[in-house]
């Protein structure tokens, strides 16, 4: 009988890939779409502007690792907030927040980008920073 371990170690591999694949795209759906619906959680969320949703869960190693860098965003800036899926599930499911962390960018009342994965604390704040 041939040895069939190659085959099981691809197909973890490609189920890995298809379920990364899968969670990029379904991220992807929510840009373009209104920040209102994060304003049950956030009233004060600007409808003009800049804004930074941090989504992170309590057993995301990544998460734990980028929240300080996003505390320190929100002492400097404006319209940053972050929002702990597992105490807002339901939220997290509306917004079509599959994987953490998580980071909506918002833009003038609307989800301009969409990061899944850790992010260096330099990219999050050039978008702060930056020039509409």
């Amino acid at each position: 009988m041939d040895d069939i371990t190659p085959y099981i170690v691809f197909s973890i591999i490609a189920l890995v890939i298809g379920a990364q694949l899968y969670i990029r795209h379904k991220a992807m759906q929510v840009r373009g779409q209104p920040a209102s619906i994060l304003h049950s959680l956030f009233p004060d969320l600007p409808s003009k502007g800049k804004a930074l949703v941090f989504c992170h869960s309590p057993g995301c190693a990544p998460c734990r690792a980028m929240l300080p860098h996003i505390r320190d965003l929100a002492e400097n800036h404006p319209g940053v907030y972050t929002l702990d899926i597992s105490q807002h599930l339901d939220l997290a499911k509306t917004v079509g927040i599959r994987a953490t962390p998580t980071t909506l960018l918002i833009r003038d009342g609307r989800i301009s980008q969409v990061l899944v994965g850790q992010k260096k604390p330099t990219a999050l704040r050039r978008f702060l920073e930056e020039k509409a």
